[in-house]
């Protein structure tokens, strides 16, 4: 009976633990948002003629969001370029990172937070290793 109680707290830890590890499926769902940022950005582009940092002008704010959420939030914008981040609420520490435009229009390039990997091509979003 012990060594069942002691085998259920084990896996309830270990599913515990999983829950908070970042995994591919982490970046997975932020390069999804990032894109879904890019499209709503480009949409704002035409019906205003810029670029929005207000992530809740662009549609992608939600009040209440699930523990599992992703947090998105544009960096620098303008009328030419912009640039973004994604930070899923399972990997806090992690990243990832987009812009659109032109990149010396930019404060400074955009880079993922713990491995600082800098976003090379427009549109394209890159991660931490997660």
């Amino acid at each position: 009976m012990k060594r069942l109680v002691l085998v259920a707290l084990l896996v309830a830890a270990s599913s515990a633990s999983a829950q908070q590890a970042p995994s591919p499926s982490h970046a997975a769902a932020l390069k999804s948002a990032l894109r879904n940022l890019v499209v709503a950005q480009e949409n704002y582009f035409m019906n205003h003629g810029t670029y929005t940092t207000d992530v809740a002008a662009l549609g992608l704010f939600w009040r209440g969001a699930p523990r599992d959420s992703i947090f998105l939030q544009v960096v620098n914008a303008g009328g030419r370029s912009w640039n973004g981040r994604a930070v899923h609420q399972g990997a806090r520490d992690k990243s990832c990172v987009i812009y659109v435009g032109y990149k010396n229009d930019l404060p400074s390039s955009p880079v993922t937070e713990a491995d600082s990997v800098a976003a090379k091509n427009e549109g394209e979003p890159v991660c931490d290793r997660m």
